[in-house]
């Protein structure tokens, strides 16, 4: 901090300098006694006053007013700036002999005429074999061979799920009818006692019996 005393007889006074550019101000103020026989200018009386002018105190240094809007400036510079961006990560490609690789096994799993794999074979299980990423494999099939159409035993699966559907509404179809057959049967049965019941109340029970009806 730069505050220096003005010695002589008068106004106490003390030469307050700029720690950062120089600039000089004079301003009155209070002396404070040390040991020694020691008077020195009175520093927070002194801080009071220049703050009050616009000056700044940071970390125990003074700045003047043009030097703080500086300070300040910067401070928001470096805030504000974006982080440069960083450049785009190249995709890993296969080398030519994985390409050779994948377009021979290719060749051997791959259908082009069904446009399916043979087999249970994918994408993902050519990757497996050859220890290469199963991107690699779809880019290269999608280019040389077809789209990606399943395979052999998902195609047979879905025909056997697609049978068993069919069976499965078949039985239901069947059970629905046996359940309305059942309903009628029961409801014979009901207007049959009902109808007993009404025979019953109407001839009396002495006649049941001799009619041999229980």
């Amino acid at each position: 901090m730069s505050i220096h005393e003005i010695k002589g007889k008068g106004v106490n006074r003390a030469r307050v300098a700029c720690d950062g550019c120089g600039r000089e101000e004079v301003v009155t103020c209070n002396y404070l006694h040390r040991p020694g026989r020691v008077w020195v200018p009175d520093a927070g009386q002194i801080n009071r006053k220049m703050t009050g002018q616009g000056w700044a105190e940071v970390k125990g240094k003074l700045h003047c007013p043009a030097c703080e809007a500086k300070r300040k400036a910067t401070g928001m510079t470096k805030t504000t700036t974006a982080p440069a961006a960083k450049p785009a990560e190249v995709l890993r490609q296969p080398s030519r002999e994985q390409r050779r690789e994948i377009v021979d096994m290719l060749r051997e799993v791959y259908d082009p005429e069904a446009e399916r794999y043979r087999q249970n074979d994918t994408d993902a299980t050519v990757a497996d074999v050859l220890g290469v990423m199963p991107g690699w494999v779809a880019e290269i099939r999608e280019a040389f061979f077809g789209p990606d159409g399943g395979n052999e035993g998902i195609e047979a699966a879905t025909e056997r799920l697609a049978a068993l559907e069919r069976e499965i509404r078949a039985v239901s179809d069947l059970v629905g009818k046996q359940q309305e057959a059942a309903s009628k049967k029961l409801a014979e049965v009901s207007a049959m006692r009902a109808e007993l019941g009404r025979i019953r109340g109407a001839v009396g029970p002495r006649a049941l019996r001799a009619a041999g009806v229980k």
